[in-house]
């Protein structure tokens, strides 16, 4: 009866064991799921992050969809033609080029399609 007492200590010990260690998995879960920022998710990912150059560049696309975004609403106050055409094209031309060709592309275009409003 002993031998049997015993294995019943040994399920329930390793039962309570295996709970812990479930229980840490979801603590650890959870303490991830808080934060989503890029430093808080490269730590997380030690060795897969950005090298120094890559984030780099990565900060700057996001400067310029920033630019982009301006770009757009430059006229806040009243309707702008310009704006609404650039805003169509931006979305198509993101998915074939980076944000900072994109926006190099919209700036040069507004410029000339201003002239062209501006022209007699």
């Amino acid at each position: 009866m002993l031998v049997g007492h015993q294995a019943v200590v040994r399920a329930v010990r390793a039962a309570i064991a295996a709970g812990l260690l479930i229980a840490s998995f979801v603590a650890a879960a959870v303490a991830k799921a808080d934060d989503f920022s890029y430093a808080a998710i490269a730590k997380r990912c030690d060795e897969t992050r950005l090298d120094a150059k890559s984030l780099q560049e990565a900060k700057m696309h996001g400067e310029c969809l920033v630019g982009l975004k301006q770009l757009i609403f430059v006229k806040r106050d009243q309707f702008d033609p310009v704006a609404e055409w650039i805003n169509y094209r931006t979305i198509s031309l993101l998915e074939q080029f980076p944000p900072c060709t994109v926006l190099i592309m919209m700036e040069v275009a507004r410029e000339e399609l201003m002239q062209v409003d501006q022209d007699p």
